[in-house]
Order: C-alpha cells, then structure tokens, then sequence
C-alpha cells in the first residue's frame, strides 16, 4: 500500500523464503504497511542456502529497491526496517544471512523451519552449527530483536526435527517452554493457535516460551497439513509482535 511508503523513499521489508504464494495470500488481505517480497528457490534448504551464496543476499535487496522505486516513482527507495521469515526449506536462505552477519535484521521468524545436522552415526547436533541462532535468540531474550520460533511434532530422518531444535536453543539458553493444555491453560490470551482464525486443530499449541523479545511456540501434528498451516500464523505474529 501507498502508506507503507515515507516521502524519502523509506520503507518497511518482510522477506519470505519459501511458500511465497501461500504467504501472498496471508498477508495481502491484512494490507499491513510493509513491503512483502516472496522468494521460492526450490523444496531443499540446500537450494535456498546455494541461491545466497556470497554476494547474492546484498543482490537481492537492491534489486528489491530498485523494483519498489520503479513502481513507486520514488528515486532512492531503500528498506529502513528488514523482517526476514522463513517456511520449511526456506531456513537454508536464512543460515546463509546469518551466519555472516551480512544486515542488521529488526524480525526473524522462523515457521517449522529451522533443522540442523546430526553428528556423523549419532542423534547429538553438531558443534557449532547453531551458534549464529543461539546468538540471536540470547539477544532476543534481552529485549533486542524478534526471534520468533515454530515447530510441529513432524519426525526427520537422519537429522534434527525443528522440535529437537526449538529444545536445544531453549536449553542453550537455560529456559524450559510451559506446557499448554488443549484448553489453552499456560498460554496468554491471542496466542496464535489459540483460536486463531481458521486454525483448528491444524494449529493447536502444546508448548511455549515467551523471554524478553524471544517466543517460542510448539504445535502439534505431525503431517502434511500441520507443516503448511504455519503459513497462517504469521499475519498474527506480524501485527502481535513486530509491526
């Protein structure tokens, strides 16, 4: 919208990996003031990681700029706010984006998204690798950015489901979620998943973390359709935490 757009040229960013026409569909009805550009490189996080290899993420967002001052009119547009999400496979643009540190990030918010690898013949993660993520969320957990983290009970083979993961950064940073009952017990009131609109048991909450600007959520379900209504959950975290 026309508003989401200031006199200078500034303006505020989400940019989505993976699932870019579900999250259209999300998010354009809401007509939040930001600008949201949808980027879909493949179905493996190795697609998305090797479509941000070195200079492609700094590639991206001036074409970005260049594309919102060409339907803007406006010369010199330039993202003033950056949100980054990420949907399943998507998170393999993310590490990239992280791990080097490469833009100042005001939201990061990851839906069932974010996997690791296990050490070679064992279930322990590998050293290091979520460090990137264990840095931002002991940020967040101080009040500095959104880290805004989702999972299902979906199983993985041969590496770390996004529930083993939302566990280890949470013990990383000594903090324990809260169980929440099917009556929403243990969860503040306009929790997505918590009769959020359409959700239904697609969408039901079984465990939190809330610290600082950190939030945590863990859903239930372990299939297909559990995995794709994430999508719906984030107009709901965009205007609760972050716009």
């Amino acid at each position: 919208p026309a508003r989401a757009m200031s006199a200078e040229g500034g303006y505020d960013l989400l940019v989505h990996f993976h699932g870019a026409e579900a999250i259209r569909k999300v998010l354009a009805p809401r007509d939040m003031e930001l600008v949201i550009a949808g980027i879909d490189l493949g179905t493996r996080s190795s697609d998305y990681a090797r479509g941000l290899e070195v200079g492609g993420w700094d590639a991206l967002l001036q074409a970005i700029d260049r594309e919102v001052g060409a339907v803007t009119g406006i010369a010199g547009a330039r993202a003033r706010r950056l949100m980054l999400s990420s949907w399943s496979a998507g998170s393999g643009a993310i590490g990239r984006i992280v791990e080097r540190g490469s833009s100042h990030v005001d939201a990061l918010i990851l839906l069932d998204s974010l996997y690791a690898s296990y050490m070679p013949g064992q279930t322990s993660l590998v050293q290091g690798q979520l460090a990137p993520y264990v840095a931002l969320a002991n940020a967040a957990a101080r009040g500095a950015p959104v880290f805004y983290l989702t999972h299902t009970e979906i199983p993985t083979s041969g590496y770390a489901s996004t529930k083993e993961v939302a566990s280890f950064l949470l013990s990383e940073l000594g903090a324990s979620p809260i169980a929440v009952t099917s009556s929403g017990d243990g969860a503040p009131p306009n929790t997505p998943g918590l009769g959020a609109e359409g959700a239904g048991e697609a969408l039901r909450l079984t465990r939190m973390y809330d610290g600082g600007s950190l939030y945590v959520r863990g859903y239930a379900g372990s299939g297909p359709g559990e995995h794709c209504a994430q999508l719906r959950l984030l107009p709901t975290i965009l205007a609760e935490h972050v716009l």
